[in-house]
C-alpha cells in the first residue's frame, strides 16, 4: 500500500520519492513506518560503479539534484480502520518535478521483436509507431 501512496504522490505533486527502509513498530506488530526519499535530493545519490572494461562505459543522461532535504514517511496501522495510514512530507526546498525518461514496455517489446533489423530501422520504426516520442536514439540503440 506505502508503493501505491507513494506512487499517487508523484502523480499529484510531480515529486518523486524511492523507498528507503521499513521499520516496524516497538510497541505493535501492525503499525510499520517506510521511510522513503526525493529522487532528486543530492544527499541520497549513489555512486554508479564504472565498468572495467572501458568499451562498456557509456555516457548517461543524469538527473539534476538539488539539496532539497525531500522525504517522505507512511506509516501504516492495520488495527486502526478509522486512522489506517499517516503521512509525513517534507521538502525543504522547491526544485523542478521528476521527469520519468525510461522506454515504456510497448517500445521495448517491440526493440526485442525487432532486434536482428538494423539500429537505423528500429529507430525508424519506433518514431512511425510513436510519433511524439520523448526517447532518444541513443536510448533507443541502447536496447538494442
Amino acid at each position: 500500500i506505502s508503493d501505491a501512496i507513494a506512487q499517487l504522490i508523484w502523480k499529484v505533486s510531480g515529486y518523486r520519492f524511492i523507498y528507503k527502509k521499513c521499520k516496524k513498530s516497538s510497541v505493535s506488530d501492525s503499525v510499520c513506518t517506510y521511510t522513503y526519499y526525493c529522487a532528486q535530493n543530492e544527499a541520497e545519490i549513489q555512486k554508479s560503479d564504472l565498468q572495467d572494461d572501458p568499451r562498456k562505459r557509456r555516457a548517461r543522461m543524469k538527473m539534476n539534484r538539488v539539496p532539497c532535504e525531500g522525504g517522505l514517511q507512511i506509516t501504516v496501522n492495520n488495527d486502526n480502520l478509522q486512522v489506517p495510514v499517516r503521512l509525513k512530507i517534507k521538502h525543504h526546498i522547491p526544485h523542478l518535478h521528476y521527469v520519468d525518461i525510461s522506454i515504456n514496455k510497448d517500445i521495448r517489446d517491440l526493440v526485442e521483436s525487432l532486434k536482428h533489423e538494423s539500429a537505423t530501422n528500429i529507430w525508424t520504426r519506433v518514431l512511425r509507431e510513436n510519433p511524439g516520442i520523448e526517447a532518444t536514439q541513443k536510448q533507443i540503440y541502447a536496447l538494442w
